[in-house]
This record gives structure tokens, sequence and C-alpha cells, in this order.
């Protein structure tokens, strides 16, 4: 990973500012949609649109399985797995899998099933068994892989979050064997709406092959030497009925438990833009958590119609170049985007990290050509909330050439 030279200044960006219902600090006062707790965010920037009761930790069920996919693609990808290798089911997963009190897909034990499709059907009907089959195929016991989730909830800057078993049951519900020594049969898995949009914003952002998954609308499942079996997503977002206009759908993941309730993870496509919505225990029951993912969308659409770009004062147009004509070039940040409405002006805070390969002692060197990323900028603004401590980030994007000047003398 290339190092920062971190050039800090402090700056005054113009921009409209929100007054919507999504503001944060209203959102915390007012229980806009019938949940429990619920968030939108932009997974591109970090913006927290809305946000109700976002910080309490809640049981999110099978939502988890997001975080236990993610710690499968890492493993394939370190050549510690194989998308294509056979997963051999063991009696304890199979009586999982073939329980009906569970999300089951009768796994046949003693049968192998490849781990791609394991996968596919974690995500898409939400099976307990696959999902416990692929745990053990990564980790020789629950707590071991447990330790794999929370390092990588860590790493995605989750720091809280309980995590009990891969699947998101209570420990109780597990046979046994399965089950972490030491925990309350009664403990599941835990974390706030505003770690779960976290954990989505990461997965949408850095494993496309498994948005991918999680936005089909079934798949298939074989056993060696077995028949193909077929299932369908129980993500009623991507079978008809919650249309908004305009917003494309691409699925995620759905939880339900006794204490979660009805959950739901959303993503979208709208304006060009990848959305993360959290519904955490919808109150009006099942099909309430699709109903108020709708709901959010559709006040987005009506309240906003487009984020807008957030520009740089003039002063902050330019950078400082080292051995090249012109002294400054100028940069600009296309991709800082906001969601804001109303006519209200306030002041920005403004951090930008130029690349060490790039610059030295907080100046550019040249020659740079234009279009070159120099490295980002990042804007906290005043009352805006953020899935990001730093508050929004963005690429700064050089918008001219600078050509070297070697007979220049720049101390």
């Amino acid at each position: 990973m290339k190092r920062f030279i971190k050039f800090m200044t402090v700056i005054l960006v113009t921009v409209l500012v929100s007054t919507i219902p999504a503001n944060a600090c209203a959102a915390e006062q007012t229980n806009f949609f019938n949940a429990k707790a619920s968030l939108i965010a932009d997974a591109k920037s970090g913006q927290v649109i809305y946000e109700q009761n976002a910080k309490q930790k809640l049981p999110v069920a099978s939502i988890s399985k997001l975080l236990t996919v993610m710690v499968i693609a890492d493993e394939v990808r370190d050549g510690q797995l194989k998308w294509t290798q056979p997963i051999k089911i063991s009696p304890a997963v199979g009586k999982i899998s073939n329980n009906s009190e569970y999300s089951s897909i009768g796994l046949q034990t003693g049968k192998s099933y490849p781990l791609n499709q394991l996968v596919a059907v974690a995500l898409v009907k939400s099976a307990d068994g696959a999902t416990l089959a692929l745990a053990g195929a990564a980790a020789d016991s629950t707590a071991s892989f447990n330790q794999r989730m929370q390092k990588k909830a860590r790493q995605i800057g989750v720091k809280d979050a309980t995590i009990v078993n891969a699947v998101g049951l209570r420990n109780g519900d597990l046979l046994k064997s399965q089950r972490v020594a030491g925990v309350a049969n009664k403990a599941e898995n835990t974390m706030s709406a505003r770690d779960v949009a976290k954990i989505a914003t990461y997965f949408v952002n850095h494993y496309p092959h498994l948005v991918e998954i999680a936005g089909l609308t079934s798949t298939t499942i074989q056993a060696t030497n077995g028949k193909t079996k077929t299932v369908k997503t129980i993500n009623k977002l991507l079978t008809g009925g919650y249309a908004v206009n305009g917003v494309q759908y691409l699925g995620l993941k759905t939880g339900t438990s006794d204490k979660a309730g009805a959950c739901l993870v959303s993503a979208a496509k709208y304006q060009g833009r990848t959305l993360i919505t959290v519904v955490l225990h919808a109150n009006g029951g099942n099909d309430d958590r699709f109903t108020q993912t709708q709901k959010m969308y559709q006040a987005l659409v009506d309240e906003y119609g487009a984020p807008q770009q957030l520009h740089l004062t003039k002063r902050y147009q330019t950078i400082p170049i080292k051995h090249g004509l012109p002294l400054k070039v100028r940069v600009a940040a296309p991709a800082l985007k906001i969601w804001i409405r109303g006519d209200a002006k306030a002041p920005y805070h403004a951090k930008v990290d130029l690349k060490n390969s790039l610059a030295k002692n907080g100046n550019l060197l040249a020659p740079i050509k234009k279009g070159t990323t120099i490295g980002t900028i990042t804007v906290k603004p005043k009352g805006m909330a953020s899935l990001n401590s730093y508050g929004l980030k963005a690429p700064l994007v050089t918008q001219q050439t600078v050509n070297h000047a070697s007979w220049l003398k720049i101390c």
C-alpha cells in the first residue's frame, strides 16, 4: 500500500446543507421508519443520509452471513481454499440443513458440494447448513471461525460487534459440538445498524463477485453424484412488488430470529451512486422489512432527486508544484458528491493527503499529467453524519498538465 504524505489544512467549503427529515441529528429523535433501527448511507462517500437509533447494538440474525462469506472469499484469495473445491457435509451440518426450524435446503450428510455453490445458497437462500459447512471448511471450530469474523469486522471498522457463530443463530440453536463453550445458549450475534452499514459498504466496494451472487433471484446446488436443486431468493426486493422508480436493487441480505425480528440490509443503484439501507427489527412483521426499505428509497428519491457536487473554494482548487510551470496545478474532486437540500450555508473542515510517490514536503513534483489522481481530499461537513470518523473522502485529480522545468529552482 502506498504511503501518503499528509498535507493538512482547514478550509471553508461553501455548499448547500440538508434540512430533510434524514438529517442525522433530527433522525435520532424521530422514528421516521417503523423499525427499532434504520439507516441509509452512500456506499461511495460514507455519508449517512438518515439514521434512526443506529448506534444501539441489536441482534442481526443472518445478516451476519455477509461477514462469513467475506472471510471465505479472503481464504480463497489467499490460496487456503478454492472456489470449486468440494466440501463434505458432516453429520452435525447435515442435521441442521435438514431441520425445518432453520433455513434448510437438505444438504446430504456424507455428500460433497462445491464451495462456490455453498456460498451462493448462503447468500440467496440464507441456508444455515451451507453456512456452517463453509465455516467448517475454513476453521476447525466455531470459536476459531468466530475469531476470523471478528478480525474481519475490525478491519472494516466494526470494533464492538458480538459474534457467536457464522450463521446468526443463538449459541444454543446449534448442536453441542458446534456451540462455543462458556457462552450462554441465548447469546447471538449483535451489532448496530451503523456496523451493519459499514459491513455492507465494504462488501459492495470490495467483493463485486459476491454482490452479483447476492442479487440473484435463484441459484442451484448439486452434490457429487446427486441431483441438482434450485433454490429461490428470500429477498423480496428482488422479486417484485417493492419497486421505486429509478432505483435498481442489487440485493444483499435478510435476517430473521425471535430477538432480531425481521431485518434487511440492502444495496441499490440510484443516480450513479450505490446506496446502503439497513432495517433492524421491522415492527410490522416479516414483510415490513421490505416495505420500510422501499419507503426509505422512495423518501430519498422524493426529497433529494440527485446528489450534488461539492466544490472546493477557489483558494484550494490548486496545489503547489515543484520544478514545473505553472507553479500550481489545478485540482478537483469530481467524485465528492453529497446528498443535500435547502439553501443554508455552512463551513466544512477538509484535509488533503498527497501520494508519497508524487509529492515532497506538501508539494507535487513535476512533471504531472492532466487526469492524474494525486491523492485524496477528506471533507468533514459540520452537522453531517458519516460512517467514517474522518468524514467523506474522494480522489483528488489534476485538471491540467504541468511539464518539468529543469532550470527552475524551487526550495
